[in-house]
């Protein structure tokens, strides 16, 4: 028999990413890309994972949606080459060792990058999700950083964010 302390761990594991997926889908519809960044208009909109994805049965709830007539595909185990396809990259915890390299690669891009990694916004990175005191899931976004890549944000995902300086991003 399963310990019920582990099933409930597990359960609120499950709710979160399910909350994470709607968020990213949410990120694809509330975010602009600049027009030459499509090579037409019906080109998808790319949900990208690099590394271990953790979201399971989570995805199923936004796979085959669409974001503004565009179909939104997810691709999983993305290898750097390939990330340049990608409109929203979520790059996860088990690249850690690889994240400067992938920002460093990726930041000129308007490609959406998101995380759950600590300090992610801090060394370029747009969006990271974590979990405040109170066990919900909030948002760290770096301005600057989503401004570079030449993507715009709609005012209903910033306000739910905290926002992280210009300074703040630079520090260590």
């Amino acid at each position: 028999m399963m310990n019920p302390a582990l099933l409930l761990a597990n359960d609120i594991l499950a709710k979160e990413y399910f909350i994470k997926a709607a968020f990213l889908y949410n990120f694809a519809r509330l975010t602009e890309w600049p027009h030459n960044s499509f090579k037409s208009a019906i080109e998808p909109i790319r949900l990208c994972f690099m590394g271990e994805e953790p979201f399971d049965k989570a995805l199923h709830t936004i796979r085959n949606k669409k974001v503004r007539g565009r179909p939104l595909i997810i691709l999983y185990n993305v290898a750097l080459y390939e990330a340049f396809r990608c409109k929203i990259l979520f790059i996860s915890q088990s690249e850690h060792n690889n994240i400067e390299p992938i920002l460093g690669s990726l930041n000129q891009y308007p490609i959406l990058t998101v995380s759950e990694l600590p300090g992610f916004t801090q060394k370029g990175g747009h969006i990271r999700f974590f979990l405040t005191s109170s066990n919900t899931i909030s948002l760290e976004v770096n301005l600057e950083a989503i401004k570079q890549a030449n993507l715009q944000i709609s005012s209903r995902i910033l306000t739910l964010a905290k926002i992280i300086s210009s300074a703040e991003a630079a520090k260590p």
